[in-house]
């Protein structure tokens, strides 16, 4: 009962714990929300304040550099109504142009304007402020600016842009010179910017003159010159090039990373610059400007100034860290008093554990079935539980104080015994190993040796050290691995004689094969001399023939002797010769056909095998009048296989074509050899006139012994052996019905690939 209330109270502490550490943690978390929010709050009146300050600042700028620029607006009008400068346009005298020269340099002065100078109506410039200078405009053509143009065209013309002669940006004030009703030439004025930006170059804020496709034309700030706060296509770009506004200069985007819009006149811009470090080391720093902007409205310019929110965001910062480094002191206090609340009581738990798992040890080395031993630090036996003396059979309180050897035996690999087990706790301790494991017996006893395997491990004690050693009886497993060696040697007998068996097998089994290689080439060779006696009648016709002639040029010569008439003699003679040279052929051709032997795979060239077969078949289609047709015969074709066995397959199937043609005695006796050819396969089809192949001789058509021929006209083993060739050849060979009639028989080969690279390379 006390255990239970004990538990509940437990359960309880702990819920109540965890709610007041998430509360604790939901204080400190909303703390710094509220730390962070004030922050923001904080800077966004000090920007406010700020703001306020910089719209005087704004319009004071604004309001200078717009009197400055605008002052003199009028200059060129009144350059173009004075007489000199009429006179020198209108006559060019030197002198005249020497005098302007002078008064121009008088002019700029006294106004303190940048450069003053006339162009004539072709856009060169005679007289110039700047004439003893090396920079002077004396001599250049501006008849390409606009503010040129706009003169000529009888307007008052205004530009901005970075001077092609002096490298110096200004703005550009001018105005035609009229002579009469005609414009003569044009005068104009240049104001450099640069004076303007050195007035406020020590202000506490950037400044920016921004030009009306946004780009930077004149800043505080050198580097962020020709650089550009909007977007552009690549249209305006390429327009503002053309224009040689900016002499060649790389327009970039300044490098804005962050923004955000305060009113319709004012922006938070955080701009990437590049600092300088202590070793004069450049990176690239992230600093936050206040951004104010206001149209000048005469230079269709547009103003901006920047100013720093650094000091704000130390401030801020710094404020941040002053109170969130209090609230976490603060937390951190608390956590260490929880801590150590927490730490007494767990102590005051770990010491009432202890006492039980002492308890809870004790028990379960009194009742586990392992059989345990404890070693002091020189491996003498200190204890034992009960389980090992009921393994031995007896007690064991005799070996308190021996060495452990008096009780355990290892064994080697080999399973002999050890004489020396102080070598395993010595090898154990240099190698640094604190468990080690090997199999050996209990040997109490002369009479008594149980099988089994010692666990050793070293245990760090407080004070000192000792040993703990586990025994596993292994009589059991002893047992079950003599019985699987011995099923093991049993297997391995019975594998032995069963692999003699099957080599005694192989070897009737490779006797047969050779002896079924042996039948079918006996089974090649008679169908040759099958397809050889069906053609002795041919044969004996193509020999006569040539023979009747020899006996008629031999009679012959044997007159043209005795009348003396040697030349006709001697063309007899050669009749002869080439009618024994052609009957050597066409014997040759028989022997070669009738010859043995395996398929020999080499280049064979189909239109040669299709001309040999053709030789063969030759008197006999004369003889029964079929007709013989090449289709798309080819020259070239090569493919992979053997000459003599070719030919055989398609003398066997022009034979089977003739056949069919003469069993059915058809009217219109016609044979086709056809070829096609593909990437890596050439086809022959031999097709008849005949009546086709029936639905059961399709399906039984290459069976050995099966044919469609009348009793006693054929084996039934031509196509059967011929299926074989072909597939020996790496082919296939089928057979199919044609959609007007006959039948249809494909031989298909593999090309030869050899000559189709030879000729893709020619």
């Amino acid at each position: 009962m006390n255990g239970k209330k004990t538990i509940t109270l437990s359960v309880i502490f702990s819920i109540i714990r965890k709610r007041l550490i998430f509360f604790c943690f939901l204080i400190f978390a909303l703390a710094l929300l509220a730390i962070w929010k004030g922050g923001d709050a904080l800077r966004a009146q000090q920007i406010k304040n700020l703001h306020g300050e910089m719209v005087g600042q704004l319009d004071q700028l604004a309001g200078v550099l717009e009197g400055a620029i605008v002052k003199y607006q009028n200059m060129p009008t009144l350059l173009a109504s004075n007489d000199r400068v009429k006179k020198a346009l209108r006559d060019g005298s030197a002198a005249d142009i020497r005098q302007l020269d002078r008064e121009l340099e008088q002019i700029n002065r006294i106004t303190e304007a940048s450069d003053s100078y006339i162009i004539n109506a072709n856009g060169l410039t005679i007289a110039a402020s700047n004439y003893q200078k090396k920079t002077s405009f004396v001599g250049n053509n501006f008849s390409f600016r606009p503010y040129f143009k706009d003169a000529m065209e009888g307007k008052a013309g205004r530009y901005y842009a970075l001077g092609t002669t002096s490298n110096r940006r200004g703005y550009y004030f001018s105005y035609p010179v009229y002579d009469g009703a005609k414009i003569i030439g044009v005068a104009v004025v240049k104001v450099d910017l640069t004076q303007f930006e050195k007035r406020f170059n020590n202000q506490s804020y950037e400044f920016l003159l921004i030009d009306p496709d946004g780009i930077v034309f004149s800043s505080s700030r050198v580097d962020w010159l020709y650089h550009l706060l909007g977007e552009l296509s690549y249209h305006e770009l390429q327009r503002i090039a053309d224009s040689q506004r900016y002499k060649g200069k790389d327009i970039q985007k300044l490098a804005i990373v962050y923004s955000k819009q305060l009113d319709e006149k004012s922006n938070i811009v955080d701009i990437l610059e590049e600092v300088s470090s202590y070793h004069e080391q450049r990176s690239l720093g992230r600093h936050s400007y206040l951004q104010m902007t206001r149209p000048i409205q005469l230079l269709n310019f547009q103003v901006s100034i920047l100013a720093p929110l650094k000091t704000i965001n130390e401030e801020i910062a710094l404020w941040r860290a002053i109170f969130a480094g209090g609230v976490t002191i603060t937390a951190l206090l608390f956590g260490l008093a929880m801590l150590r609340t927490r730490m007494l009581r767990e102590r005051s738990d770990a010491n009432e554990m202890a006492r039980h798992n002492q308890a809870y040890i004790r028990e379960v080395i009194q009742n586990t079935q392992a059989g345990l031993v404890t070693l002091d630090s020189a491996h003498r036996i200190e204890s034992f539980n009960p389980a090992i003396e009921h393994l031995m059979g007896q007690p064991l309180s005799p070996l308190v104080g021996e060495p452990l050897n008096s009780l355990f035996k290892p064994l080697n690999k080999q399973g002999e015994s050890l004489n020396q087990a102080q070598d395993v706790v010595l090898k154990t301790d240099e190698l640094g190993v604190k468990v080690i494991t090997m199999e050996g017996s209990l040997c109490y006893s002369q009479h008594s040796s149980i099988p089994v395997e010692m666990t050793l491990c070293e245990m760090q004690l407080p004070n000192r050290r000792s040993y703990l050693v586990t025994f596993h009886d292994m009589t059991e497993r002893k047992r079950y691995e003599q019985e699987i060696t011995h099923a093991r040697n049993a297997l391995e007998e019975r594998v032995r004689e069963r692999t003699f068996e099957l080599e005694n097998a192989n070897a009737l089994l490779r006797q047969e094969i050779e002896e079924h290689k042996g039948t079918q080439r006996e089974l090649i060779q008679t169908a040759k001399l099958a397809v050889l006696g069906q053609l002795s009648a041919g044969i004996n016709h193509e020999l006569n023939q040539p023979l009747t002639a020899i006996r008629a040029f031999a009679d012959n010569g044997l007159k043209f002797l005795d009348r003396n008439n040697h030349q006709q003699a001697y063309v007899n003679l050669q009749h002869i010769s080439q009618l024994g040279h052609h009957m050597s052929d066409i014997i040759a051709r028989f022997k070669v056909f009738a010859r043995k032997g395996d398929v020999q795979p080499a280049p064979v060239s189909v239109s040669t095998a299709i001309k040999g077969a053709l030789r063969i078949m030759e008197a006999r289609y004369k003889e029964v009048g079929i007709e013989l047709e090449l289709v798309d015969h080819d020259e070239d074709l090569i493919v992979n296989g053997d000459m003599v066995f070719l030919e055989q397959v398609l003398v066997n199937l022009l034979a089977n074509a003739a056949d069919a043609i003469l069993e059915k005695e058809r009217t219109i006796k016609h044979v086709v050899i056809q070829q096609s050819a593909s990437q890596e396969q050439v086809t022959i089809c031999v097709k008849d006139s005949g009546d086709g192949l029936s639905e059961e001789a399709l399906k039984h058509l290459f069976e050995p012994f099966f044919t469609s021929k009348r009793s006693g006209s054929g084996l039934g083993l031509g196509l059967s052996i011929s299926q074989r060739i072909v597939e020996a050849m790496g082919g296939q060979i089928q057979a199919q019905n044609q959609a007007k009639g006959g039948a249809e028989f494909c031989v298909t080969l593999p090309r030869y690939q050899a000559s189709l690279n030879r000729k893709g390379e020619s």
